[in-house]
């Protein structure tokens, strides 16, 4: 009880009460009318028309939280194989149409403008396919793929598609991570990137391990592989190929605690560290370590960014805690920060190329751009 009161106040002092509250609500799961309290006087019914596939903590905590306090929406439906978590997200948020399942656009009312997709990450790509050709625009949650064939075959239909397609990878949408942007005087010149991320310890039965879901590679390790193509397209090019090695702490366990390096032809520097040897109190925490001629930056869990530059440095404070999921999830309403498909593509194309190396725990590899 003691545990659970620090845990609640540790959390307001980074989130805030009413994001604490919603993260609350969304594990608990009370039916509660929690829009009264994100929106208050009663929000319009206007403006953009929202489904939700998939009704999980994320999608309750995260996605519906930012579409209510920073939008005029109408989640206009929301459905999961958990009927549970579907009825009480739909209670909390004011959606009227309710299912266990999405069975091809049987709802009241018409198609949606957008639909977020935040289910089972094996059917990430199905849904997209579906929605698109629909013709309604989709926000796809991490990841969007978790085998190539099912890229190659998202990509194929996001190629011919006139609609908008957003990916819910959040830290290229950080305030730190632009700020780091703004600073850099070349984006040519070679770069050394540190990522240390302390992730959940979870059970050996997780559905994080199932390979059918696509393993902890893509559950997770895959934010910090996103990152990484984000920042290397920052250069005018590609480099052709990155050299890889991986160590591993326990083979038995192979992407629990597990050092992924990467090094370009043009000489970047790239460390990523994941560790889950116990259950961090105040959830993932992560330090970013980045360095590019006279430029230093420190983040330190995306709440505070130093930064060196020559004999000057500055201190941005972000509060509350901002890795980028509010911009990511407003992508829909704010279209000057969609990233481009070609970006999203290869940076899932190496995370698949990573994990096939975990599965078959091999040390060393080339990926070719």
């Amino acid at each position: 009880m003691i545990s659970n009161l620090k845990k609640i106040i540790r959390f307001i002092c980074i989130y805030g009460f009413s994001r604490t509250l919603t993260k609350a609500l969304g594990r608990l799961r009370p039916r509660f009318k929690l829009w009264l309290i994100l929106k208050f006087p009663l929000y319009s019914m206007q403006g953009k028309c929202v489904g939700l596939i998939g009704c999980g903590h994320h999608a309750f905590s995260s996605i519906s939280y930012f579409l209510t306090t920073s939008t005029n929406c109408h989640i206009a439906f929301v459905s999961d194989i958990n009927l549970e978590a579907s009825e009480t997200l739909a209670y909390a948020y004011n959606s009227v149409n309710i299912g266990s399942s999405f069975k091809s656009g049987k709802f009241n009312g018409d198609l949606p403008d957008v639909v977020y997709i935040s289910s089972s990450h094996s059917s990430h790509t199905d849904y997209a396919i579906e929605f698109l050709n629909y013709g309604c625009d989709v926000y796809i949650e991490k990841p969007i793929a978790i085998n190539v064939d099912q890229l190659n075959r998202l990509t194929s239909v996001v190629s011919n598609s006139k609609n908008k397609v957003y990916v819910g990878y959040n830290r290229p949408h950080s305030p730190a991570i632009m700020i780091l942007k703004d600073r850099i005087k070349d984006f040519n010149l070679p770069f050394t990137l540190s990522c240390f991320i302390t992730g959940h310890l979870i059970a050996k039965d997780h559905w994080y391990r199932n390979p059918n879901e696509g393993t902890r590679v893509v559950a997770n390790l895959g934010h910090w592989i996103d990152l990484v193509v984000h920042i290397l397209f920052w250069a005018k090019k590609l480099p052709e190929f990155l050299d890889i090695l991986i160590s591993y702490s326990d083979l038995n366990t192979p992407s629990d605690n597990i050092v992924v390096s990467l090094v370009s032809p043009r000489h970047d520097l790239i460390n990523i560290a994941f560790t889950s040897r116990s259950e961090p109190f105040e959830g993932v925490n992560e330090t970013i370590n980045f360095q590019q001629g006279d430029l230093i930056a420190k983040i330190d869990d995306f709440r505070k960014t130093k930064i060196w530059q020559g004999d000057s440095s500055k201190v941005f404070r972000h509060w509350p805690k901002n890795n980028g999921h509010k911009e990511a999830v407003l992508q829909p309403f704010r279209c000057e920060t969609v990233r481009q498909w070609i970006e999203i593509e290869q940076s899932t194309r190496l995370m698949l190329h990573i994990e096939e190396m975990v599965k078959l725990q091999i040390n060393q590899s080339k990926f070719e751009f």
